[in-house]
């Protein structure tokens, strides 16, 4: 007889024998699912390692005691009383922080009840239909909008995590919720169209802000526009948008509270985020929400000019050779601004015609109408695709060291 996930749960729970610190590593969202609800029943605090990397593992090693994966799960046997989760057991995440290092960042269990409940007034019921992800559940974004929220509203999620919008498809999204994010909904061109009741009833993306033309050419082939989710592992989800026109601003869900300080760096409050957390984000107050402006850490010193790299990386995309950008800022002496570039199909054609050299120089010369020189990059990559991690957020590593060869 198939073991039901109650009762998977309650053997998880049965099986901990007392550990406190357990990482959790599956695959199988359903088995994640009993593995995560079983240790937090056991009182066990639950790790969440980014990844199955032995690197990764190695780079919190300490931070558990024990591993429990796909196969322990399906092993697990026993069962115990299964009464109310302690509110005050925490799940720990690993993110990257500003050094690169692993940086572990705690959430109670009270605080992902408060963040659903945020999310359920916000958009109210899910749509009746499956949730399928492109997303991984071991980060908070995939965790929260993948499972907890589904759980919560009794909806169906499909276990596998999916890494082409092909298999998505074939699984059958109509009238359900598709979990994404940018670097994923960046890469929908030549999807057929999916019409009426084969479509989703809701899209979501985090993770970065989705692109406008992403947006547009989501809500185009999968019959609606995506629902960006501003956040953070510090904070949890906090704010909302949807791009009808192209960078609207920012609606902060219900309970969260915005507060700016002299320099525009905002901090969140509210029941979900615990207490005020600053995210590093620069941001312009409006009613109701705020206007993102740019990361804090990207404000660069150039020439000993002040240097936002979100104004650069925008005044160059609203050129009509370049389809996306990245800038920064490579040590020297002297320290000179550098940005890697998508070129559009007539950026691609200028570049061939004209060589490396020249195309970045007219790049430059474009910009003069908006930058100052300061703002301008002196170096340049011309690349088919911009370094990203996982969730859409920059490479930084990746993209340093395509200026440590020369250009192709």
């Amino acid at each position: 007889m198939p073991v039901g996930i109650r009762d998977r749960v309650a053997a998880v729970a049965c099986g901990n024998g007392g550990r406190r610190r357990v990482a959790l590593l599956c695959r199988d969202s359903l088995l994640f699912a009993a593995g995560l609800l079983g240790l937090l029943h056991a009182g066990a605090e639950v790790v969440l390692p980014a990844s199955a990397q032995p690197g990764t593992l190695a780079d919190i090693a300490g931070g558990f005691d024990a591993v429990l994966d796909d196969a322990a799960v399906l092993a697990a046997t026993g069962v115990v009383p299964l009464g109310p989760i302690d509110g005050g057991t925490v799940i720990t995440f690993f993110t990257s922080g500003s050094t690169g290092a692993p940086k572990a960042v705690s959430r109670s269990v009270a605080m992902l009840e408060h963040e659903i409940a945020a999310l359920a007034a916000a958009f109210g019921p899910l749509p009746d239909g499956p949730v399928l992800a492109t997303v991984s559940h071991q980060h908070l974004y995939g965790l929260t909008f993948k499972l907890l929220w589904p759980l919560a509203a009794g909806r169906a999620f499909v276990a596998e995590t999916f890494d082409v919008w092909e298999a998505l498809v074939a699984a059958g999204p109509g009238g359900g919720t598709v979990i994404s994010s940018p670097a994923h909904l960046s890469r929908l061109g030549g999807l057929a169209g999916l019409t009426g009741a084969a479509g989703p009833g809701a899209v979501f993306s985090a993770g970065a802000p989705l692109a406008a033309v992403d947006a547009w050419v989501a809500r185009d082939t999968l019959g609606v526009l995506p629902t960006e989710i501003f956040g953070s592992t510090e904070s949890g989800a906090i704010a909302i948008r949807r791009q009808a026109v192209g960078d609207e601003d920012w609606t902060l869900l219900p309970g969260v509270e915005l507060r700016v300080d002299a320099e525009g760096v905002a901090a969140f409050h509210g029941p979900q985020v615990g207490g005020w957390v600053a995210n590093g984000d620069i941001v312009a107050p409006v009613p109701g929400g705020f206007r993102f402006i740019g990361r804090a850490d990207g404000v660069m010193k150039v020439e000993g000019k002040r240097v936002a790299a979100a104004e650069v990386e925008a005044a160059l995309v609203a050129l009509p050779w370049v389809e996306a950008a990245m800038v920064l800022l490579l040590p020297g002496p002297p320290a000179r601004l550098a940005a890697a570039v998508v070129p559009s199909p007539a950026g691609w054609r200028a570049l061939r015609s004209d060589g490396h050299f020249r195309f970045g120089r007219t790049l430059a010369q474009a910009l003069a109408p908006r930058l100052e020189p300061a703002g301008r990059p002196k170096r340049w990559r011309f690349v088919a695709a911009l370094p990203r991690r996982q969730m859409g957020k920059r490479d930084a590593a990746a993209l340093t060291a395509l200026f440590a060869v020369p250009p192709a």
